[in-house]
């Protein structure tokens, strides 16, 4: 689950070429542009990540009410990816002493070792994540929340991992690296001797008119399942027409599969053991399409640097004339998973 809302320390400060009245601000991974002067290296904050949804309702929020939306019936401000005088920002980081709330816990936890980045205050300011609308092709009838047997598809991205990259030369660095596809998030289960289709956040009743589905059906995913026999979840992305803008510009839609989830072990597999499901899901009857697979990447390329790896987040996507939304890199042994988003792909849809 995403912290959306945590107190960090701004670890420097760097000039921005040209720009009198502002300057970068760099909090572990992310760099947000201040107004020169409002921070100094080392100083605390709040840091308030990209998809926050900061309620206009909290005044201490009133500066950013030129950027006003509606969503869910709520007034308040999207924090997006932007690029000021050339300096790309992300997020919003405000003083600490501006929210009392969050600094009162902070000072409950001064001397002892509970990590503060942890902690997600978001409920206690009311921020949420905001979320594009489901596309009326993917809701339907709801049958229940996702089952809590299942773990949600929800990717830290980099920018909050830069330990990651600190220990270049450690076997466990070697990860996979797949294509980031931008659609929606399906899931496709088989538990004691049930099965069942979900999207984010929700299971769905099968409808004609449900996506989810029907290409659930079309696929023989639901069978091949029943006949394996193991309690397990297919993740994947479901991508085309009706969704996100198309950007891959199908014909249609498709379901491609990014994870398998072992229910009865409440893990992930692995690479190898992920192969081996859908080598057998495939000979009994199966259609599965996997996310472009791009090799095995051992972390020690990126030399402990940022800017390498959101670099190589860069390039085509399904459709090599596409860009990419990122990339997701999981350790071989299923165990670390983290994504990388292209900030070129940001940029191009930010006002989606």
């Amino acid at each position: 689950m995403r912290k959306l809302v945590t107190i960090r320390m701004i670890s420097e400060i760097r000039p921005i070429p040209n720009a009198d009245a502002i300057e970068c601000a760099c909090v572990e991974g992310w760099t947000v542009v201040i107004k020169k002067g409002q921070f100094r290296s080392g100083d605390l904050c709040v840091y308030f990540e990209i998809d926050s949804f900061l309620p206009l309702s909290d005044d201490r929020f009133g500066f950013l009410a030129g950027n006003r939306i509606t969503w869910e019936d709520k007034e308040g401000v999207r924090l997006r990816t932007v690029k000021l005088r050339g300096q790309i920002s992300q997020g919003l980081i405000l003083p600490l002493s501006d929210f009392p709330e969050i600094e009162k816990v902070r000072n409950q936890h001064q001397g002892s070792e509970v990590d503060l980045r942890g902690i997600d205050f978001s409920g206690d300011i009311h921020v949420e994540k905001w979320e594009a609308p489901v596309p009326a092709n993917l809701a339907g009838e709801i049958e229940g929340a996702l089952p809590s047997f299942i773990a949600k598809t929800d990717q830290e991205r980099i920018q909050n991992l830069p330990e990651i990259l600190e220990c270049p030369g450690s076997e466990d660095n070697l990860y996979e690296v797949t294509v980031k596809l931008d659609g929606s998030s399906m899931t496709v289960f088989h538990n004691g001797g049930k099965s069942g289709v979900c999207g984010r956040n929700w299971q769905y009743r099968e409808t004609a008119s449900n996506s989810l589905w029907r290409i659930a059906r079309r696929d023989r995913l639901l069978e091949a399942l029943e006949r394996l026999g193991r309690n397990i979840a297919l993740q994947g992305e479901i991508i085309g027409e009706g969704i996100q803008g198309n950007p891959e510009k199908l014909r249609g839609q498709e379901f491609r599969l990014f994870d398998v989830f072992d229910i009865d072990r409440y893990a992930y597999l692995g690479r190898t053991a992920r192969q081996e499901v859908v080598t057998a899901l495939m000979e009994a009857g199966a259609t599965i399409k996997e996310v472009p697979y791009l090799g095995e990447v051992s972390l020690g390329q990126f030399k402990g640097e940022m800017s390498e790896i959101l670099a190589f987040a860069e390039g085509p996507s399904l459709n090599p004339a596409t860009t990419r939304e990122g990339v997701v890199f999981k350790r071989l042994d299923g165990k670390q998973s983290f994504k990388v988003i292209s900030n070129r792909y940001l940029l191009k849809h930010a006002y989606r």
